[in-house]
């Protein structure tokens, strides 16, 4: 069996961080909470396989998946039992779940009644790799077997979307497969193999009069259910709190490339996501890797998170040892929400924006980040309630920082920078932070009402959808160079935007003389919007120095709808 475990040593790397930060962590070595401890709901998780460690719930050989069904949440069920038999529902439940437990004493019997067809549907709860059923009466009634059915399978993905909205949420004859039946059947135990696959839904029809009775139905297989879902408690932190990085660590077995784990969060304000709804975030998209800031809205008292194991195939399956996530509180202010202004632009162009803060109850802050999608050219100014103040300023390829004075209690913030937007609708995020507090975690910038003569209330800016292209701006600065090796003006720099990608696109940067003849390409990495720069030095595909004279710089971007490119000139002179 291939094994490939992720290195992370959680608890260690976790002990290392600032004491201001708290790591709460879940399984591993015992330094935290168990997985059973943390559990909320976990029907198909196995918590015994290795101590410590989880993993989605695997089948051995001569194991009886049966047993158990009821208890991780599947179901048995009979459309026309209780009308055929005259039964009460109590007591056809008794019968219905005596087929799966485990007592030789009870069973499941249809006697002295004249009709055929009835009906017995087994959900197993979950996908489960079956290649084996059988069914039999007790030992005492061992005349009293099925003399005649038909016994089909569903495996629980075919016509999911139809199951899921029928009223008992159980797939219809025109969903199953018949894998054995029997109009004269003369065994009391009814034995039926069949190639190893997945299975979920057991649908077994009764096709003769005589008297029957079911003691046990069994069902084997092997390996890893393909889905299984890990759901903790809701951890109270007892105050507001901001959230850190999250991490756990894994291990594969099988093919790593054919079993995922999903790991999703949430935060609240309330103890209860079911009853509270609405005080709580939406669960957050999958986080790619373990060590991710968390995604979740903060500050916030309330904490979950989810975990989703998904496998390709019957032998291979991911394990967690542990999961941990930092906490910091209490959180740096009450709330902090923002504006930015104006909301609508020109695509490209350097506009001037306003970003509008309002601060409630802060502990104390004294820097501002905020990120863009293009440089910021310059950061004009920076007012707290409404009065210039001193700043510090590192402006970067993405985004601003600015240091000042420490504030705290209510303020109102105010900064003007100059930056470009390049896609359709760019959200401006931003955050404030104690650099005085050991080991403080930044508090995020929420969208709000900052500043009542702004109407956005949103920290989102919008350019034109429409007519516009995808390579923008192509330009070489200074456009005229001499690479003559003197130290002065020897690289030109070459200066392009690319607009309204979501996605990483393929990029080629190349460079023409005015017969059209490629003589240079300049290696770029393929990229989503942004404003990039690369420099030249006015050499070829071999390294030798171009002649004098007018050559054109191209770029070219591939996305599904094709290639488009844009171009400008260049001159070298010596």
């Amino acid at each position: 069996m291939n094994r490939q475990r992720n290195a992370l040593a959680l608890v260690g790397l976790l002990a290392a961080a600032a004491l201001a930060t708290e790591n709460i962590v879940v399984g591993g070595d015992g330094s935290g909470a168990t997985w059973q401890e943390a559990t909320a709901s976990a029907p198909i998780i196995d918590f015994s396989a290795r101590t410590g460690w989880i993993q989605p719930r695997s089948v051995a050989e001569n194991t009886n998946i049966a047993a158990g069904l009821l208890e991780r949440g599947g179901r048995v069920t009979s459309p026309n039992a209780q009308a055929v038999l005259r039964l009460t529902s109590a007591v056809l439940k008794e019968r219905l779940h005596s087929m799966v437990d485990g007592d030789p004493s009870t069973a499941f019997e249809a006697k002295d009644v004249v009709a055929t067809g009835i009906l017995l549907v087994f959900d197993l709860g979950a996908r489960f790799g079956v290649n084996h059923i059988r069914f039999f009466p007790r030992q005492a009634f061992k005349s009293d077997f099925m003399k005649g059915y038909v016994l089909s399978i569903n495996d629980g993905a075919f016509g999911a979307d139809i199951v899921a909205a029928s009223v008992d949420k159980l797939p219809d004859k025109t969903l199953l497969t018949v894998m054995a039946q029997d109009g004269s059947n003369s065994r009391d135990t009814i034995d039926v193999r069949f190639p190893l696959q997945y299975v979920r839904y057991i649908r077994l029809e009764s096709t003769q009069r005589f008297n029957w009775e079911i003691d046990e139905l069994e069902m084997f297989g092997s390996g890893f259910v393909p889905e299984a879902d890990y759901l903790s408690e809701v951890f109270d932190m007892e105050q507001e709190a901001l959230w850190g990085r999250l991490q756990w660590a894994t291990e594969q077995q099988g093919l790593p490339q054919r079993s995922r784990l999903v790991v999703r969060t949430r935060s609240g304000s309330s103890p209860s996501p079911d009853d509270e709804p609405a005080s709580w975030s939406p669960w957050s998209t999958p986080y790619r890797n373990s060590g991710d800031p968390i995604l979740s809205p903060a500050p916030r008292r309330y904490f979950q998170f989810s975990m989703g194991f998904e496998s390709d195939g019957l032998e291979d399956g991911i394990a967690v040892d542990s999961l941990a996530f930092e906490v910091f509180r209490p959180a740096l202010a009450q709330s902090i929400v923002g504006e930015i202004w104006p909301q609508e632009v020109p695509v490209g162009a350097d506009t001037s924006f306003v970003y509008a803060i309002e601060v409630t109850d802060a502990r104390g802050f004294d820097r501002l980040e905020i990120d863009t999608p293009a440089p910021v050219r310059a950061l004009r100014e920076l007012r707290v309630d409404g009065e210039e103040i001193e700043f510090r300023e590192e402006l970067g390829a993405n985004g601003l920082r600015a240091s000042f004075v420490r504030q705290t209690g209510n303020r109102a913030l105010q900064v003007v920078f100059d930056t470009a937007v390049l896609r359709y609708e760019t959200v401006f995020t931003g955050r404030l932070l104690d650099t005085t507090r050991e080991g403080a975690l930044p508090q995020a910038i929420a969208s709000g009402n900052a500043a009542p003569r702004f109407a956005g209330d949103d920290l989102s800016v919008r350019v034109p959808l429409q007519g516009q292209r995808l390579v923008h701006r192509v330009s070489a600065t200074p456009a005229m160079f001499t690479p003559n090796g003197d130290g002065i003006n020897d690289h030109t720099t070459i200066s392009y935007d690319l607009l309204y990608l979501t996605g990483q696109a393929p990029v080629a940067l190349r460079i023409y003389d005015l017969a059209r003849k490629q003589v240079a390409e300049l290696p770029v990495a393929g990229s989503k919007s942004g404003r990039f720069q690369r420099p030249w030095d006015g050499r070829d595909a071999q390294g030798e120095l171009l002649l004098p004279g007018v050559y054109i710089l191209q770029v070219e971007v591939e996305t599904d709808s094709g290639a488009e490119r844009s171009s400008s000139a260049v001159a070298i002179a010596y």
